[in-house]
């Protein structure tokens, strides 16, 4: 399946596979895919209640672009809601989950 095809027929939004860098208060984690009401990353966290169902939090999605032949970096801002989350595998370093975030207010873009 190509990143510009739906993950299902219910979906409203097209999602795309990016692995871009994603983070929250105090860790990082990486995007599996992401649309214009949405995000699916994983993380690997001991706070398993940091990204429980209902819990709203703050991220930033990292990206980088070339413009006129030079580098910029992006920076998405904003708040989302954790709508599911599963636990992939569990390493000496923390649970590996996968997360679901729906954004609940447009993201704010800043370009470095």
């Amino acid at each position: 399946m190509s990143t510009n095809e739906r993950d299902s027929d219910k979906r409203a939004n097209r999602r795309l596979g990016l692995a871009l860098q994603i983070m929250f208060p105090g860790q990082k984690g990486e995007t599996i895919n992401i649309s214009a009401t949405g995000v699916y990353f994983e993380v690997i966290t001991n706070d398993m209640e940091a990204f429980s169902p209902g819990t709203t939090i703050p991220i930033q999605i990292k990206a980088s672009t070339t413009q006129a032949s030079e580098p910029r970096d992006i920076n998405l801002k904003g708040n989302g809601t954790v709508v599911r989350n599963d636990i992939k595998n569990v390493t000496n370093h923390g649970n590996k989950l996968g997360v679901a975030l729906e954004f609940k207010e447009k993201l704010n873009i800043f370009v470095d």
